[in-house]
């Protein structure tokens, strides 16, 4: 099931999810923090702490700051926070957001890690030009790795522990968490909060479409500043990947951070849907993007499977349309992640709803039993 329908109004800010868009959902007043506020706190402060608006959920910092730029670590993206500058030791807040899949069992913290890694490092080298030290420490991963594990493991006891007690939030209680952490190198901070992520079930995601081409320096691990439209500023929350559209084809190509595929029934019109070899996988032409491994293990399985693929590119009126009969987005966080809406930036605020396609089950389901499948054993 597809529909294409305006939005109730669009999204307020690139930093800002209005919470009316998302539909007749409750969304948290709670969320669980884990602070630990100088280096030899491995475990944190625990506290419950309230969403400042039941409304919207802001990329945001104690002082009110916004977003000032992004950097890209493969698939996650940091924000630098907005705040009163310091002359005297360069100081900065970073925020990275993540969310856990398959009802919270799984959390891409080896990304998560490296992300925070990444802008630590990046930190430490601006506080440097004032005399810091701290870049040798804060540069490795092997710092941050015990740190977030532990800490992760902590929030997400204590989230449990919140949703099983007499009198909980009902609110809470959703399928997935949504994972922030803020970090900081002078003074140090870290911190992880945890609140309900209700915007999309079952695993699935929201992209936006805007025009563009990823940039080169995306393919790298670590690009900062480099993204002069400002497009990763708009993957927040509930936005997983802003998908990019040729203005002169109308096609869509690739995502910003992962790569792009929809879907469509070919079968006989009296079929009952429900085979996934009815269905046709579209992809956008190998010239035109950055394939990642994922990307061909779908087409691997596509083969296997009598599935057929065409690489015509996905047009953007056949979704507008009706014609697709699902999309999805793969990355090494999150493998694949179905979408259920697809926000469109025009004057219109359109937004192409999906529902469940067969061939998206069918390739998630795969790819997960690839994910779980033993370790060879070495004799």
């Amino acid at each position: 099931m597809l529909t294409a329908k305006r939005a109730s109004q669009r999204m307020s800010t690139a930093t800002t999810f209005d919470f009316s868009s998302a539909g007749n959902v409750d969304f948290s007043t709670k969320s669980i923090v884990v602070r630990a506020r100088n280096e030899d706190d491995m475990e944190g402060v625990l506290s419950e702490e309230d969403i400042p608006s039941i409304h919207q959920l802001h990329l945001s910092m104690d002082n009110g700051g916004r977003v000032k730029r992004t950097i890209i670590c493969n698939t996650m993206v940091a924000y630098e926070m907005q705040q009163q500058a310091s002359k005297s030791d360069g100081r900065q807040v970073f925020q990275i957001c993540a969310r856990t899949v398959e009802g919270k069992a799984v959390f891409p913290l080896s990304e998560f890690t490296a992300c925070v890694q990444i802008v630590a490092t990046h930190m430490a080298q601006n506080v440097a030009v004032h005399g810091g030290d701290e870049e040798a420490r804060f540069s490795r991963l092997g710092f941050w790795s015990p740190r977030i594990k532990l800490l992760y493991a902590r929030a997400l006891a204590a989230y449990t522990q919140a949703c099983n007690r007499e009198g909980a939030d009902p609110s809470m209680m959703v399928d997935e968490v949504f994972v922030t952490a803020q970090v900081s190198v002078r003074p140090f901070s870290l911190s992880l909060s945890l609140c309900a992520y209700p915007f999309s079930s079952m695993g699935t995601c929201q992209v936006r479409v805007c025009k563009g081409a990823r940039p080169e320096s995306f393919l790298h691990d670590f690009q900062l500043s480099k993204d002069p439209r400002g497009l990763t500023r708009l993957i927040t929350p509930p936005i997983a990947d802003v998908i990019l559209v040729d203005p002169a084809t109308k096609r869509l190509s690739e995502g910003l951070v992962s790569n792009f595929f929809a879907t469509r029934f070919d079968g006989h019109r009296d079929s009952d849907r429900t085979k996934y070899t009815d269905y046709t996988l579209v992809c956008a032409p190998l010239e035109t993007i950055h394939c990642g491994a994922l990307a061909e293990r779908v087409w691997a399985i596509c083969q296997r499977d009598g599935i057929q693929v065409t690489f015509g590119g996905p047009s953007l009126s056949d979704a507008v349309a009706g014609r697709w009969s699902g999309a999805f987005i793969v990355n090494t966080a999150y493998h694949v992640l179905p979408i259920d809406t697809m926000h469109l930036t025009d004057r219109n605020s359109t937004a192409v709803e999906f529902g469940v396609c067969p061939l998206v089950a069918h390739l998630q389901e795969q790819l997960l039993l690839e994910r779980h499948a033993p370790a060879p054993a070495f004799l």
